[in-house]
């Protein structure tokens, strides 16, 4: 069930001191002798006075929280917390109360509970969801709320599980460092966490945070046959599968790699002291002494190229690991690429039925700028205004014409009409004995151009 070795002897622990805090954080009333007083004394009946007992639960469970958080531990229990919380002798009698509260908001949990493997298989998961979980929460959801959840082992350890949230957090971050390869050993991750928070976190707070990650599929873990192996860890940020061979081999590799790359630098830094020696015992004039530094250092140089040449093949090993990796991946989406096309195909899409379709929207085209054309025709008829046009061109011309021709004699408004243009003509241009009628021919315009009118 614990496959990490996690130690539940060493998970918590206790601190001793005077304060359980740096003085910025520890709250207020720390030094106020009433207030802490009071604090520190059991939980009155909640019914009697409900905002003093929230108040002072709430202080307790902030409290607990910024101590675990400062210590960096995911375990405690309550002998852990009145020896943390000791002041001036004196221990909280209290919080007894607070863990009740705690487990009873799901905050905490015991280290037993925590433990327990999940499901694996789809009928114990719906037997445990769906059957043992409704009747035992039942059932512990009416003991509670008639009896309530009575603590009598003070030395039982629990899990603060926002602490182990946040410290979940930092250790998923580890994946944005190394792409390469996910797997880890316990002591890089734990190494790792320290350099993050700053703080001295212990290594059993780091494998209950991978136990936890391991059961919501972040982690998985993996130990080889050899006793003096170490335990490796997958990380995850989405679901975690198993750790392939082919990721082993290549942690295996970098393991290595980094080996000749430290062992290469010492064997340089030993040249530099040779190097360093010869010339003291060259000021010495000890000149035998001084060739023997220099045999050492040839020597030297030939293990720094057989070293330096085995980094050289394994980094090519490394690369053409990674490139037939990569190689692989694209195949495998070139097959998917070329599977989801044949499928497309399946559904009609072939060359002759896309041609088809485009012929066809070319010809609705056509048709639609030939409709629009027409549409955009100015509507007159040209040929009717050409006709109009000739015809008041005829009449303007027409200067000759008899206006009274057609008139008859008999009415006597024309002859009024007559009688008044006989009277507007000038003497001598028209014969008062002639008709009206008979009028002589209208002078045309370049004859009035040269004539002065005589009358008007």
């Amino acid at each position: 069930m614990n496959d990490i070795g996690i130690d539940s002897k060493m998970i918590g622990g206790n601190t001793s001191g005077n304060s359980p805090l740096p003085a910025e954080k520890l709250p207020e009333c720390w030094n106020q002798e009433e207030r802490m007083s009071a604090l520190f004394s059991p939980f009155r009946s909640k019914s009697a006075n409900p905002q003093d007992w929230i108040s002072k639960y709430k202080f307790w469970n902030n409290l607990i929280y910024e101590w675990l958080k400062h210590t960096m531990q995911c375990s405690f229990s309550i002998i852990d917390l009145n020896e943390a919380f000791k002041r001036k002798g004196c221990t909280p009698l209290c919080l007894v109360t607070v863990i009740e509260e705690l487990l009873r908001n799901n905050e905490i949990i015991q280290q037993t509970d925590f433990f327990k493997e999940p499901c694996e298989t789809w009928t114990a998961w719906s037997i445990d969801i769906f059957v043992k979980k409704p009747i035992s929460w039942s059932f512990s959801k009416v003991k509670n709320y008639v009896v309530g959840q009575k603590i009598n082992n003070i030395e039982v350890k629990y899990i603060h599980l926002r602490i182990v949230r946040e410290l979940s957090d930092i250790i998923l971050s580890i994946t944005e460092i190394r792409k390469d390869n996910m797997l880890f050993p316990i002591s890089e991750i734990v190494e790792y966490c320290k350099s993050n928070t700053k703080k001295q976190i212990s290594e059993n707070a780091v494998k209950l945070t991978l136990e936890w990650l391991k059961q919501r599929k972040k982690v998985i873990f993996k130990k080889s046959s050899n006793p003096n192996s170490e335990l490796l860890v997958k990380i995850c940020v989405q679901t975690v599968n198993e750790i392939t061979e082919v990721e082993e081999g290549m942690y295996k590799l970098t393991k290595q790699e980094n080996e000749l790359i430290k062992e290469i630098e010492l064997l340089e830094q030993e040249k530099l002291n040779i190097i360093n020696e010869a010339k003291l015992y060259l000021g010495k004039e000890l000149r035998q002494m001084a060739k023997a530094q220099l045999r050492r250092k040839l020597e030297l140089e030939k293990t720094i190229e057989k070293r330096a040449q085995a980094l050289a093949n394994l980094r090519v090993l490394i690369n053409n690991i990674k490139d037939a990796h990569s190689n692989s991946a694209v195949l495998s989406a070139y097959k998917t690429g070329s599977d989801v096309l044949k499928k497309i195909g399946q559904n009609g899409l072939t060359e002759f039925g896309v041609r088809d379709v485009m012929d066809d929207i070319n010809e609705v085209l056509e048709e639609n700028k030939e409709i629009d054309l027409v549409l955009s025709e100015t509507l007159n008829n040209a040929d009717s205004d050409i006709e109009l046009e000739r015809e008041l061109a005829e009449l303007l011309d027409e200067d000759n014409i008899d206006v009274f021709a057609a008139v008859p004699d008999s009415n006597p408004e024309i002859e009024k009409l007559k009688q008044r243009l006989q009277d507007l003509c000038m003497e001598g241009l028209v014969s008062p004995s002639k008709d009206v009628t008979a009028l002589p021919a209208v002078p045309s315009n370049k004859e009035k151009a040269l004539k002065k009118p005589e009358c008007l």
